[in-house]
């Protein structure tokens, strides 16, 4: 008989182990855990057994100082800060309110918010001046610690209310109260 015929004997060679990532899945498999794909929701749903989720203790925050040793390490500052608001600002003259009004009217309406290199393009205002205005507390919505302002993020945007109070502090005097 040979191969071909029916009833023939065929020797089969013992299977040659396969290695690779089809290999190791179905080991996965015979072994009875299986890595999931993305389209196994079925199989997912019914491997995954309920679990019962217990509330956690609540958990009391502790504040840390950082090591003074390590370098470049932030400081906490634990002053008591406040924020300036319009009622602490000084009197300006109605000219200055108006000049100061004109020149936001010509800003782009679109722009809501300004940064340093804003107000030095638009004014010509170096950052140096504006830290010094905010320094000074001439600018409301600034949180200030003692003499020093606390930075709000990365970078201090500014808005438009605090634009105008910038621009009255950069371009007029406050009005004196006894002249």
């Amino acid at each position: 008989m040979t191969a071909g015929e029916h009833g023939a004997t065929v020797a089969v060679s013992p299977a040659k182990r396969s290695t690779g990532a089809r290999a190791r899945d179905g080991d996965k498999t015979h072994a009875g855990s299986r890595q999931l794909s993305l389209f196994d929701v079925e199989v997912a749903e019914a491997i995954a057994a309920p679990v019962e989720v217990k509330a956690a203790a609540p958990v009391k925050p502790v504040a840390v100082k950082p090591a003074l040793s390590r370098a470049g390490a932030r400081m906490i500052d634990e002053r008591p800060t406040h924020v300036l608001c319009v009622d602490d600002m000084p009197a300006y003259s109605d000219e200055a309110h108006e000049s100061v009004a004109a020149a936001l009217e010509a800003l782009p309406q679109a722009q809501l918010w300004f940064t340093y290199k804003d107000i030095q393009t638009l004014f010509g205002v170096s950052r140096a001046t504006v830290a010094r205005r905010l320094r000074e507390g001439l600018v409301p919505g600034v949180r200030m610690a003692g003499s020093s302002v606390m930075e709000d993020a990365a970078v201090r945007r500014f808005d438009r209310g605090q634009l105008k109070w910038l621009l009255l502090a950069l371009r007029h005097r406050p009005r004196q109260h006894g002249r």
